[in-house]
């Protein structure tokens, strides 16, 4: 299957709440705890040749929780507990910035959606985003890729709501990553594997 995806095509992840316990601001390695089976599933998109790609608000940095250098020791942290299951991740964009400071960047906007699809070539509208937060899916929509939450935080109730109340759609809604996951392989060979006069 790994040759009939396109190469246009990647998952978007957010990562606190989504990939690992989010209990607040994550601002050392110590505190980055990722939830079971979180490595497996990345390397499970790895070796579909579907491109995965961090896109992540990291507002502790604005406020002064945290340097940007923390952050890198975050994710190195992140990339040393992936390699273990030989996963990667192809890329990392962050938003450092305050919310006052109303930058492009900080999701629900999309510029750093936008500039991975330009480093990429991707076509976003067969895009994936997968997020525990109203903000990420409202991303994505704004994208036009597709949404799917994962019920991993406490503000993914949150994010039900919105959808029940028209400000965005949620493609599929999972009870974790690894179930996210799960159905994003499932929707990629529908897409791409049917067979021949079906």
């Amino acid at each position: 299957m790994k040759n009939s995806i396109p190469r246009n095509v990647a998952v978007f992840v957010d990562r606190d709440g989504t990939l690992n316990e989010d209990h607040g601001y994550v601002t050392s390695p110590e505190q980055l705890v990722l939830f079971p089976g979180v490595p497996k599933a990345l390397g499970r998109l790895n070796q579909l040749g579907v491109r995965v790609i961090l896109v992540t608000n990291q507002s502790a940095i604005g406020r002064g929780f945290m340097t940007a250098q923390d952050f890198q020791g975050i994710q190195q942290k992140l990339t040393n507990l992936l390699l273990v299951h030989d996963a990667t991740i192809d890329a990392v964009f962050f938003c450092p910035h305050h919310p006052k400071e109303e930058c492009v960047c900080r999701k629900p906007n999309i510029a750093m959606i936008q500039q991975a699809a330009e480093q990429f070539t991707l076509d976003l509208s067969v895009c994936y985003f997968v997020g525990d937060k109203s903000s990420d899916l409202e991303a994505a929509h704004k994208a036009g890729s597709l949404g799917v939450l994962v019920m991993s935080s406490e503000y993914s109730t949150a994010a039900l709501r919105a959808r029940d109340h028209g400000k965005f759609p949620i493609a599929h809604v999972a009870e974790s990553f690894v179930q996210a996951i799960d159905w994003i392989e499932g929707d990629l060979v529908e897409r791409y594997q049917r067979s021949p006069g079906k």
